[in-house]
């Protein structure tokens, strides 16, 4: 190679170099400032794959002392943050807790259960220890992969409360973008993508926010809090039942094949101010009318029917309790029967008169309902 074609080729790579070196240096700044900002403003917390991929744990090693097993800190977002031994100590009575947003926010009131059920049950346990797995929007695609882990934690017992995020659950899988999981991990390893991740996140759900407190104004229906907006055919509505059915059934089964007794609970709805979109939003002003006209058993029957019939369904219907109660009967498992609590305890029998917060959640008084439902089941599987 001659002279003329050497500096030729160093000038191709100084041109080069002094192209992409600005842009280099721009990006290393702007993760560094990041990294910086992060010590003032923490990044939030994420849960990549959202749950849905098979090597995704809710408990971990404490990494302070390994006798010990804790949340997962990227699934506090969804989990409540709980700590407990990893081999179970001696007299203790172990017991899980399946479920969505229901159990995750009736958290308050498993110290209270676990002292009743520890006098109750003396002297056989000296210690009853009670572990939410309750995740927010979790239904039991996703329960059925937290059942596979905890039953390699020495339960006694699973309590599942599970039966509103059958279809709001799909929207999640949506969102968890699982193909793609590996590549999200490498990019919000920077600081910088964490930082424009979480601006993008802050933004939406301020939004959101907004939106909720508009229809808490407006105090009517439509009420979807979470639209997804697919509506389902019939085949399609079976085929998810006929999943949901399955995955209860598997959690069930894994229970069985260690001697773990489960307990399986019917699930309430609000009849009287459901979560509802398009036209079954405006049938059920039918049911607003009745009410209004004080017909009760019309209210509770066609209140009934539209929540089973409808498409998308972000509640939990006649489809789910019906299964759940042929799921404990040709599995011989107990059932906390807490629909019929709920209904027993209304003035006029129709959930949603006095004991839910919102289109799914039981306040304070119905979470009691739920959880004495639960404590007999309990009192008496541990007494055969």
């Amino acid at each position: 190679m001659n002279e003329t074609a050497k500096k030729e080729n160093l000038s191709k790579k100084k041109i080069v170099l002094f192209t992409f070196l600005p842009l280099v240096i721009l990006l290393l700044s702007l993760e560094l400032i990041a990294r910086v900002v992060e010590i003032w403003l923490p990044p939030l917390v994420t849960d990549i794959g959202l749950g849905f991929t098979e090597d995704s744990r809710l408990f971990i090693p404490d990494p302070y002392d390994s006798r010990y097993l804790i949340t997962h800190p990227n699934k506090t977002v969804a989990f409540q943050n709980q700590r407990f031994l990893k081999n179970k100590p001696s007299g203790t009575l172990r017991i899980f807790f399946l479920g969505g947003s229901s159990v995750n926010y009736v958290h308050y009131e498993l110290p209270n259960l676990s002292e009743r059920l520890k006098e109750n049950l003396k002297p056989k346990y000296k210690n009853v220890e009670i572990i939410n797995c309750g995740g927010l929007s979790y239904g039991t695609h996703r329960l059925v992969l937290i059942a596979r882990e905890i039953v390699n934690y020495e339960p006694d017992l699973v309590m599942i409360y599970s039966g509103h995020n059958e279809f709001e659950e799909i929207e999640q899988l949506h969102l968890a973008r699982i193909q793609s999981t590996k590549l999200q991990k490498i990019l919000y390893s920077s600081a910088m993508m964490r930082f424009i991740r979480d601006r993008i996140a802050t933004y939406q759900i301020s939004q959101l926010e907004k939106e909720h407190n508009r229809r808490i104004l407006a105090q009517s229906l439509p009420d979807a809090g979470k639209g997804w907006n697919h509506v389902f055919t019939p085949q399609e509505i079976a085929e998810r039942m006929e999943k949901y059915k399955n995955n209860l059934n598997e959690i069930i089964q894994l229970c069985k094949e260690k001697n773990i007794k489960v307990i399986i609970a019917t699930v309430p709805s609000n009849y009287i101010k459901p979560n509802l979109i398009g036209k079954s939003a405006e049938e059920y002003e039918q049911v607003l009318q009745l009410i209004r006209e004080e017909k009760y058993k019309e209210v509770y029957e066609l209140g009934r029917k539209i929540i089973r019939e409808t498409s998308p369904r972000h509640q939990s219907s006649d489809l789910e309790n019906n299964i759940v109660r042929e799921l404990a009967e040709t599995n011989h498992i107990p059932l906390a029967d807490v629909l019929s609590a709920v209904e027993q305890a209304e003035p006029h029998h129709i959930p949603g008169e006095t004991l839910f917060n919102d289109h799914c959640h039981l306040n304070p008084e119905g979470n009691k309902i739920m959880i004495h439902t639960f404590e007999e089941k309990i009192l008496q599987a541990l007494s055969e």
